[in-house]
This record gives C-alpha cells, structure tokens and sequence, in this order.
C-alpha cells in the first residue's frame, strides 16, 4: 500500500484534524439510492476543505521523497 502525504487540493496544506471516524454518506442519484463504505473525514485547518478517505488511505507527515 503506497502511502502518501496529506495535501489539501484547495491550499496545499498539510495540516488537518479529523472531523469524523467511521462516517457513512447517503443520498439518492435519480431514482436510486445509496449508502457508501465507512470513511474518515478530515477538515483541513487552514482553508477549511473537507476531505474525504476510505479504510485503504495511509498518510505520513512525512513530505514524499523522489524516486
């Protein structure tokens, strides 16, 4: 599993603090419904931005090394 360090797509921040574990999202596409896998999300402290991972996403605080 590749692990990669966190950045924030809106201001390239590294830092963030987790706004919730174990988050379901639902909703409804057309006339279908739906329910998503369990997910982290983190809110970026600088801007804000909310992201979302699933179970499978690693992040060190690390910056990512060239290879």
């Amino acid at each position: 599993m590749e692990q990669k360090a966190l950045e924030c797509p809106v201001c390239k921040s590294n830092k963030a603090e987790i706004a919730g574990e174990n988050v379901k999202l639902s909703g409804r596409f057309e006339d279908k419904e739906f329910l998503t896998t369990e997910l982290t999300v983190l809110r970026c402290t600088k801007c804000g931005y909310y992201m979302l991972f699933d179970k499978m996403a690693q992040f060190t605080t690390q910056e990512p090394s060239d290879e």
